[in-house]
């Protein structure tokens, strides 16, 4: 037979509604946003973002998703074997322009997008943007902008582990892997900082010309010397392009909320519990 518990039941005391009320405020405000970009992007009834947020957003959310479909597209190909159409006629046309003369030059302009000139030249534009110009986040575009696209390239030949053409001799020797091409990201990624850089200045249009200059030729180097499939030089500038747009909009944000007339990063006071002062007292 079945023992009955003669133990009495204790009952739990009832909050009064106003006490769970009040804690579940003092709840809210600790999951509240804290200071920052992001609790100002999130918090916008007393901090409104400035005027063309969404519009830059909108921008560039659309050249985000483009290049990063354009690269998902050949690296899935890639990772299936399967060959893709263009690369093999475009290396062919390419080597039947090979000459002593064209050799010398292309291995020469492809030192321009390596990995001595390409952090040089960043390097030296950040330490003057930061020390001559009191420039900081132009230095900061610079700098994470290049240094990730080197650490993005190392992670995408490791995940992908595409061996280098071989319709012909390598003209010059590369030991990594083939896809994406390091020299077509890191040209990337310096000429479209350059370019963001120059967006608001009379140089504009002259960047942007040496720019649609300057990469494209670093892409033709690097598929004449037999380094890199075509599709290789376009997943790198697929990439750098999406990492280089989110960057620069992120870096756009931060500094129209520093420069709003009203504090846009708040500051979250210490509120006193109710009590505390008369104990304190």
């Amino acid at each position: 037979m079945a023992r009955t518990s003669t133990r009495p039941r204790t009952r739990l005391p009832r909050l009064p509604v106003s006490s769970v009320t009040s804690t579940a405020a003092d709840l809210a405000r600790q999951l509240a946003p804290g200071p920052g970009v992001v609790g100002s992007i999130v918090d916008r009834r007393e901090m409104p973002l400035p005027r063309g947020t969404w519009a830059i957003f909108g921008a560039a959310f659309v050249g985000f998703a483009m290049p990063v479909i354009g690269f998902v597209e050949m690296a899935e190909r890639v990772r299936s074997g399967a060959k893709l159409p263009f690369d093999k006629p475009v290396m062919l046309w390419l080597q039947r322009h090979h000459s002593p003369r064209n050799t010398t030059i292309m291995r020469a302009v492809t030192e321009l997008g390596g990995v001595t000139a390409v952090p040089l030249v960043a390097l030296t534009a950040a330490g003057y943007l930061a020390t001559v110009r009191r420039s900081r986040r132009p230095a900061a575009l610079l700098t994470v902008s290049l240094v990730g696209s080197t650490i993005i390239n190392s992670v995408l030949k490791i995940m992908y582990r595409r061996a280098r053409p071989t319709f012909f001799t390598h003209i010059v020797n590369e030991k990594s892997y083939s896809f994406p091409s390091g020299h077509a990201m890191a040209s990337a990624a310096l000429a479209g900082c350059a370019c963001v850089l120059a967006w608001p200045t009379p140089w504009r249009g002259r960047v942007i010309a040496a720019s649609a200059v300057y990469v494209p030729s670093i892409g033709v180097t690097r598929m004449y010397l037999g380094v890199h499939f075509p599709s290789d030089v376009l997943a790198g500038w697929c990439v750098s392009l999406a990492w280089v747009g989110e960057v620069a909009s992120i870096m756009w944000l931060m500094d129209r909320l520093d420069r709003s007339p009203r504090p846009m990063i708040r500051r979250r006071s210490h509120v006193v519990p109710v009590g505390e002062e008369t104990r304190e007292s």
